[in-house]
């Protein structure tokens, strides 16, 4: 009987490593993007902090979400892909000589 409770206790253990790669590292130190967006109903601009791939979700509606406005909170149809912000790396120090 053990033989059967080993293969079940291995899966356990690598959904559960699965489980916190996923939720907790990823989101603070993973492939996250931010995109600016603009709300065309009260034409704000507000950011949306995305990981491409995390849920079943963002994989079924690929680059499109259903979000609501922050200032005006009517839902509205943004395209986060192309929105998205690419942030400049910064400039690296030069030494001396």
């Amino acid at each position: 009987m053990s033989l059967t409770a080993e293969p079940l206790g291995v899966l356990f253990v690598a959904v559960a490593i699965g489980f916190v790669v996923l939720l907790f590292l990823l989101p603070r130190y993973g492939p996250h993007y931010t995109s600016k967006l603009l709300c065309p109903s009260c034409r704000k601009s507000f950011n949306f902090h995305w990981i491409p791939g995390a849920s079943i979700a963002s994989l079924v509606q690929r680059n499109y979400r259903v979000l609501k406005c922050p200032y005006c909170h009517k839902k509205a149809t943004f395209d986060i892909a192309a929105t998205r912000v690419r942030t400049a790396k910064p400039a690296k120090k030069k030494e001396k000589t």
